[in-house]
């Protein structure tokens, strides 16, 4: 699957309630009887962006060109104090 933020057009720091108008605009612009295959990309982009487990497991495992490992986890820090993930889903990452 190609990148859910390119997808949806929003940057990685996007918040819950921005994400989901984009989707619904997406959506209204692209409905599944007149386009199936866009529908399907855009809704699987938001599944996955809309999950803070499964948003969070992609930020963690992905290092973009030109960063260290150091950058992404210092990154990635700041991202989870910002975002005040609840513990139990920290956990359940941790868990896996």
């Amino acid at each position: 699957m190609a990148d859910p933020y390119s997808i949806l057009d929003v940057s990685p720091d996007v918040d819950e309630a921005t994400l989901r108008r984009r989707y619904l605009e997406l959506v209204r612009r692209n409905p599944p009887e007149k386009c199936p295959r866009q529908f399907a990309e855009i809704r699987e982009a938001y599944e996955q962006l809309r999950d803070p487990v499964r948003r969070l497991e992609r930020q963690l495992f992905q290092v973009r060109g030109g960063e260290s490992v150091d950058d992404v986890i210092a990154d990635l820090r700041s991202r989870v104090q910002a975002t005040r993930i609840p513990t139990e889903i920290l956990l359940s990452l941790a868990e896996r």
